[in-house]
């Protein structure tokens, strides 16, 4: 049986986050990195945008914020599925990722020991966010 290879954009300003989150993810045959951007303004802007089966979305970027730049690419294809990689771990956030339409958060310091189980939970039609972002 052949596997299905998960085509991923990752969106991320810190370039060294980036570039060692797009070597991760390298390393597993399953995944394909099929575009990379800066900010939420160049993810607009992407014409493969909706050939992904994940996209990868920082909260905190210049210009427009990974918020901001959910928002309207579901307003384009309500069917992408996104996930947020953040810093910030206030539940205040847990409400704006959902109503936005975030599938999952992953925080930046978990990054390499959630994003796999986040990624196989959404693709599968579940949500992943934080224990520690839920409760309470």
């Amino acid at each position: 049986m052949e596997t299905q290879i998960i085509k991923i954009i990752i969106v991320d300003d810190n370039k060294t986050f980036l570039e060692s989150l797009d070597f991760f993810l390298r390393k597993n045959s399953a995944y394909k990195i099929i575009n990379r951007a800066y900010n939420g303004e160049q993810a607009l802007k992407m014409e493969d945008i909706h050939k992904a089966d994940i996209i990868l979305m920082d909260i905190e970027m210049p210009n427009i914020d990974g918020i901001e730049a959910t928002k309207r690419l579901l307003r384009e294809n309500n069917k992408l599925k996104v996930i947020a990689l953040t810093n910030y771990e206030e539940k205040a956030y847990l409400r704006d990722l959902i109503v936005s339409g975030f599938k999952g958060c992953v925080f930046k310091k978990n990054t390499f020991d959630q994003l796999e189980n986040a990624i196989q939970k959404v693709l599968n039609g579940g949500m992943f966010f934080p224990e520690n972002l839920i409760d309470g």
